[in-house]
């Protein structure tokens, strides 16, 4: 089968020939839902397309006919219900089948999915279902908080239930599919039309919507293919503990695994990431590519002193992102794995533009890698000026590019300001040596990386205050061996409140609640006054100032 991106036409030996030789194919009309699944259907249609396991010891197997089927009723359902081109219908799920199946119904009817994680709280939930004026969302039965705030968004006219217990007014069973036709021609989309919105938290503000359009996936697959050593290959099988409400999961492994006809692994993990349940299950499922944060490597590496006698595992690839992946990482993969642990960079608003590839080039510990063929990416000064090897400035990278964002959601100046010129701006500062090899060096701003998940202060902050003993707080983070960052935050207390243990259990249980269960201060000081500026802003610098000296 011919794919409109596909690295290995160009049959290049190293790094420097294929990035020259490379050049983007997108097509006027292209659609996620179908090139994910429906093209797939002479070729493979009988072919597992999803390995689903519950967490609970139920397992089955989704071929890519049960995706379509499946999918051509869920949007004949949304259709009765009104879902036109260009609506947004939010999904909150975990990783399985239904996820996907809603996705790209989606994409097949030309609407936008709204992906969110399921652990996100009440109240980061419903913000994002506001903003976006979704019409109807997607959602496991156990979210009664969720499901019980309907009345609060007025866009929202239904909501689909997976695994409903008993419904609610204006629910609908996700069951309900089975009374629709198997039939459904795809709205016919053009790869610049939207597609898919992700909600990335900044600095200021409430978090933004990302809008990206058809062709973001055709964006993500040059080095996708590079991190997992030019595949995908014969007999592979994908997977990641990554959520799939957040783009490091979609976009890194599930869509362009399932784009090339590939397998994937969904595993509906109960509770927190286990070393050995994951080993387990890469075991089980014969997994040959994985994506895994390093946050869970390094709990992998502290758990199981040798993960290759200890279970039968097939992995070929494993690629990690979301923080520095570190020289002492590396040499462990090749250690006690066997493989390379191949890095790559990008954020929500542009990602997969830099990468790793032990195949193709030489590999750097330390180093982000090299930038993806098709993608531009310099380091740059503030006035959009390219600068010499090794001096440090902005990370950036040059549009048109098909993994960029359209823009935020309904907020044009918010978008306006990550550019200069034609520039994007990460968000972060590096340098570039005198090989190309792009080096980290920090954040631009005060966006909170922590076990790979990015963090706005000003989200966590909003919740704390929300506690009653709380006059007003600031977190920030702080170097942790195993997450890279945690949070911690300084809280200032009303007068009348004492700091205690059970004081810090409260707001760290707030902030689980209403946004997010990783989202959470891990470290908790009690403090007199902030330091501030003369207008009042917080000076966020001078805390991890203080907490850098001890």
């Amino acid at each position: 089968m011919q794919f409109e991106v596909d690295i290995r036409q160009y049959g290049s030996k190293n790094y420097d020939e294929l990035y020259n030789r490379f050049k983007w194919n997108i097509p006027e009309n292209f659609n996620i839902g179908v090139a994910i699944c429906d093209r797939h259907i002479k070729e493979k249609g009988n072919q597992v397309a999803i390995f689903y396991n519950d967490g609970l010891g139920n397992e089955e197997r989704w071929t890519f006919n049960d995706l379509k089927n499946k999918s051509n009723q869920l949007a004949n359902l949304l259709s009765e219900l009104g879902i036109k081109k260009g609506d947004r219908i939010g999904v909150c799920l975990p990783s399985r089948p239904e996820t996907i199946v809603s996705l790209i119904s989606i994409y097949k009817l030309g609407g936008i999915a709204l992906s969110m994680s399921p652990l996100f709280g009440t109240e980061a939930v419903i913000y994002r279902l506001k903003d976006s004026e979704a019409k109807v969302l997607i959602v496991e039965g156990s979210r009664k908080d969720v499901r019980k705030a309907i009345n609060e968004i007025p866009s929202l006219k239904t909501i689909i239930v997976v695994e409903e217990d008993g419904l609610l007014e204006n629910e609908i069973s996700f069951d309900e599919i089975h009374k629709a036709s198997t039939n459904f021609n795809p709205v016919k989309t053009k790869s610049t039309d939207p597609a898919q919105l992700f909600y990335t938290s900044g600095t200021t503000g409430p978090p933004k919507g990302t809008l990206h359009a058809h062709h973001f996936l055709l964006g993500h697959i040059p080095c996708y293919q590079l991190y997992f050593e030019l595949g995908p290959k014969e007999g592979d099988v994908y997977w990641t503990p990554a959520d799939w409400g957040w783009i490091g999961a979609l976009g890194d492994v599930v869509l362009p695994s399932l784009y090339f006809g590939m397998p994937v692994v969904a595993y509906r993990r109960i509770g927190r990431f286990d070393p050995r349940d994951a080993l387990s299950l890469m075991e089980k499922y014969k997994v040959t590519c994985a994506f895994i944060p390093p946050t869970a490597l390094r709990m992998i590496r502290k758990t199981v002193e040798d993960p290759m006698k200890e279970y039968d595992l097939k992995l070929r690839a494993i690629c990690s992102a979301g923080e520095s992946v570190g020289a002492e990482l590396v040499k462990w993969g090749y250690d006690r794995l066997g493989i390379p642990i191949n890095e790559f960079y990008g954020c929500t608003e542009c990602n997969l533009v830099v990468v790793t590839s032990s195949t193709i080039m030489k590999v750097k510990p330390g180093a982000m890698g090299k930038p993806v063929p098709g993608h531009i990416v310099e380091i740059i000064d503030e006035n959009g000026n390219i600068l010499p090897p090794n001096q440090i400035g902005q990370i950036a990278v040059k549009r048109p590019d098909p993994v960029m964002f359209l823009g935020y959601w309904n907020n044009p100046e918010a978008t306006r300001k990550k550019f200069i010129g034609d520039w994007f701006l990460m968000g972060d500062l590096g340098y570039k040596d005198e090989e190309g090899y792009i080096w980290f060096k920090g954040r631009a701003d005060d966006v909170i990386k922590t076990a790979a998940y990015r963090i706005g202060p000003e989200e966590v902050e909003h919740v704390i205050n929300q506690h009653p003993a709380v006059l007003e707080s600031a977190v920030i983070p702080k170097p942790d061996p195993v997450r890279g960052n945690i949070i911690k935050a300084f809280v200032v207390l009303k007068k009348g409140y004492e700091p205690s243990d059970r004081l810090k259990s409260e707001i760290q249980q707030l902030v689980k609640d209403k946004l997010a269960k990783y989202a959470y201060p891990r470290e908790i000081e009690f403090i007199n006054e902030l330091p501030k500026t003369v207008t009042g802003k917080i000076k966020r610098f001078e805390l991890r100032r203080r907490e850098a000296s001890g």
